[in-house]
């Protein structure tokens, strides 16, 4: 497999991690957000102390944030790789801006 290939593909799989990343994100912030952990009643003048667990597709907001972290893990290790595929770019580039 060619260097611009190997390129092209983590280029991609980076982009497609950082929409899911994206995604899980907004999930997390504006469709499920952080409750008062099953108070809710009660702090709002109600009574009792009612669970509400919201759930989308089957996932609560816990299951969302531990894809979101995976997600997040996978993201560094392929911008790590980045970095090490660029290597020879950025030694050059450093060079060329300290050299001016």
């Amino acid at each position: 497999m060619s260097r611009s290939t190997l390129n092209f593909i983590l280029d991609l799989v980076s982009f497609l991690n950082l929409l899911g990343l994206t995604i899980t994100g907004f999930i997390m912030k504006y469709v499920l957000p952080p409750g008062t952990s099953g108070m809710g009643r009660a702090l709002h003048g109600g009574t009792g102390r009612g669970i509400q667990v919201k759930e989308l597709w089957l996932m609560t907001r816990h299951e969302w944030g531990s894809i979101h972290f995976y997600l997040a893990v996978v993201f560094v290790v392929l911008m790590i790789t980045h970095v090490i595929l660029h290597w020879r770019w950025i030694k050059s580039y450093a060079k060329s801006v300290a050299s001016r």
